[in-house]
């Protein structure tokens, strides 16, 4: 943040790296990719500079090689020599410590370097975003948009808290929708295959018991895992699960629906669930249970949960058509 601002450079990070910066802070451009906000897309792809920070500048954070647009001009920082230039061709590539190195750069510039056409630019980009998803942020819609529910857990989530992510619309959501303000906010994303947010939010409050620790997972992901209810009861790990639940795995709904069809049969059969109250589930297992239907009703349930001293489900009754934003491309 310290080189950035010296720099006069906008910062966009991949959902692992989310977090980095206050996404608060007027340098912010937000997560860049696929699971990503538009206007981080379009700021690294205007770049003629991109610095990579301990990235592998794999497919997901490059939405595949896309972005930063190929020839762009790279400096590449990474511990790891076998990473510098394995994806896009180098400037510059410093085999370091990313914190040392960046330390050592901003030692090295000697004063801080104005550039405020480009500063324009990327807020006015973060602007025309933000202005875009405002009116899905306050939504006041039933079933519940999950752009509301993103901004609730924005506005709740503790200065210090812990916050797990599924995989899929899951990650778009939270990747692009929640704001972490605080620097010892922490996200963790889902590192493998969808189901993974629910069981790696209870391993993280066991590593910090006294952090708060939030999930966020759709009704699909939840169901992998379900049965860890048994384990938090029984092991006493009081995390908060909220569940984005509109019955349906509708990121695949498309390639669904071809596929049912094609087949002569129903496509609905193959990605939407059966309605499930999964506060009822959870307290018969001896979790408590918060269910939401109204967006007003967000807040303050998020509220209690926190306060609460035992695993949580929030189950938030979402909107089946709202589909995840795509990536943006240049």
């Amino acid at each position: 943040v310290r080189l950035a601002e010296k720099l006069s450079m906008p910062v966009a990070t991949s959902l692992n790296g989310k977090g980095t910066i206050a996404e608060n802070h007027p340098l912010s451009a937000g997560v860049v990719g696929t699971y990503s906000r538009k206007c981080a897309n379009q700021i690294v792809a205007e770049a003629d500079l991109v610095l990579f920070v301990g990235s592998h500048t794999g497919g997901q954070v490059s939405h595949f090689w896309q972005i930063p647009k190929p020839g762009t001009q790279v400096v590449q920082i990474d511990i790891d020599a076998v990473e510098i230039g394995r994806n896009y061709p180098v400037t510059v590539g410093i085999q370091a410590d990313v914190r040392a190195a960046l330390r050592r750069l901003s030692d090295t510039v000697p004063l801080s370097v104005s550039n405020p056409a480009w500063v324009e630019r990327t807020r006015a980009l973060t602007d025309e975003w933000r202005a875009e998803f405002e009116p899905l942020l306050a939504s006041e819609a039933t079933p519940i948009r999950p752009e509301r529910l993103c901004r609730e857990i924005t506005d709740v989530l503790p200065d210090n808290a812990i916050f797990v992510s599924d995989t899929g619309h899951a990650g778009i959501w939270t990747g692009a929708m929640v704001e972490l303000r605080h620097p010892d906010q922490r996200y963790l994303r889902c590192a493998g295959s969808l189901g993974w947010g629910f069981p790696a939010a209870l391993g993280a409050k066991c590593a910090a018991p006294e952090r708060p620790v939030v999930c966020f997972t759709g009704d699909g992901g939840f169901w992998y895992h379900l049965c860890e209810m048994e384990t938090a009861v029984r092991s006493g790990i009081p995390t908060v699960t909220v569940i984005n639940n509109n019955r349906s795995l509708n990121q695949c709904s498309g390639g669904f629906e071809r596929a049912g069809h094609e087949a002569g049969g129903n496509g609905n059969e193959l990605w939407m669930f059966s309605e499930v109250d999964f506060t009822t589930v959870a307290r018969s297992m001896g979790c408590a249970g918060i269910r939401v239907v109204h967006p007003s009703d967000i807040r303050p349930a998020l509220e209690h949960a926190l306060t609460m001293d035992c695993p949580v489900v929030v189950d938030v009754v979402t909107d089946i058509e709202a589909m995840a934003p795509t990536a943006f491309v240049p």
